[in-house]
């Protein structure tokens, strides 16, 4: 509307006297177009609407309330005064308040990590009654299946460089060492049975930004599911936790897809139970992750194909050792409660 406010109130009264109704040449739109008026026969009619005949009735009118500039003086009176009078005014700080991260008594909505310390009996009575159901069956029956993730920025110990003052991983740009590298594997109760690597490159090329569905279940058809056919064991069960990626129909229908009939089931641990039951998890993806710390330095290129004869090289003793840890070991009868 500001650019029509530049019309005066002189120049409407004159051009509403040349309004004539039903008279041609004398209507609103071709006033406009002989005035040129911006606007055109709408913003006429809105002056019609205001005009009782007189030079007056067209000044534009306040829209009312405070003005948008104050002056010095209501500076001081609302903003300034104001100002220094709650400045004087005592109120103890809360600390319990400041601690807790609240303000106005209202908290913060963080993602709360689910700890031992938060987690009831029923719990730990499901991660036992699934450790019961597991050591009911041979090790070599049970076959776990896990993700995990290496960082290109991965440090040995508590440093980044090492001994000689050399980088973990050698890398070309500063950028790659933000670069992460997934990987997915498989074991039984006595060896390594299957895995994939993706590098970033795999990952756009495929259009991802980590491990989804659709990947778990080509890496089940085209590399898990020939692995536990030639591994001539019947009975088996696959054995993963609740992740989006997880999915037990799509996962049965890939065993399929390549005629593997010795999976007879898809077990789910319980949720946040991974680092007590899965043997990948937490044990033996520690020992990896470790033994890769210790090949430095290593560059991107050949970081891929030292996951893989890492996982590939674990020994009987050490996959037999992670699922003692785990408390899954056959025909034992402890099942590890809830800690101490």
């Amino acid at each position: 509307m500001a650019q029509y406010n530049k019309y005066t109130s002189d120049f409407k009264h004159n051009v509403l006297q040349k309004y004539r109704h039903g008279i041609y040449g004398c209507g609103f739109r071709s006033l406009a177009k002989r005035f040129k008026i911006k606007g055109g026969d709408k913003l006429i009619m809105s002056w019609y609407a205001q005009w009782n005949g007189t030079v007056e009735s067209l000044e534009p009118k306040s829209a009312g309330g405070r003005l948008r500039a104050m002056t010095k003086d209501q500076v001081t009176h609302y903003i300034l005064n104001f100002v220094d009078e709650m400045n004087m005014q005592y109120k103890p700080v809360s600390y319990k308040m400041v601690y807790s991260r609240q303000e106005c008594g209202i908290e913060s909505k963080t993602a709360k990590e689910l700890t031992i310390r938060d987690t009831g009996d029923r719990y730990w009575h499901d991660i036992a009654k699934f450790r019961r159901r597991l050591q009911r069956l041979a090790n070599d029956r049970l076959i776990f299946i896990d993700e995990t993730a290496v960082y290109c920025n991965m440090y040995p110990r508590r440093t980044l460089v090492v001994s000689g003052n050399q980088h973990l991983i050698l890398v070309e740009k500063p950028s790659a060492y933000s670069q992460r590298y997934d990987f997915i594997g498989a074991i039984n109760g006595s060896q390594s049975i299957a895995y994939i690597v993706l590098t970033p490159d795999d990952r756009k090329a495929k259009g991802i930004e980590g491990i989804r569905k659709h990947v778990v279940n080509d890496w089940i058809t085209n590399t898990l599911g020939p692995a536990i056919n030639a591994l001539n064991i019947d009975n088996m069960y696959l054995i993963c936790d609740r992740s989006r990626a997880h999915h037990k129909e799509n996962m049965m229908n890939a065993l399929k897809k390549v005629k593997c009939k010795s999976v007879l089931d898809i077990y789910f641990m319980p949720t946040a139970s991974a680092k007590y039951v899965s043997p990948l998890d937490n044990p033996l993806w520690h020992s990896i992750k470790e033994v890769i710390r210790s090949h430095h330095p290593i560059t991107t290129n050949n970081l891929p194909t030292l996951l893989s004869e890492t996982f590939l090289s674990l020994s009987k003793n050490e996959i037999a050792n992670a699922f003692r840890k785990c408390a899954i070991t056959y025909g034992v009868d402890v099942v590890h409660d809830k800690p101490c």
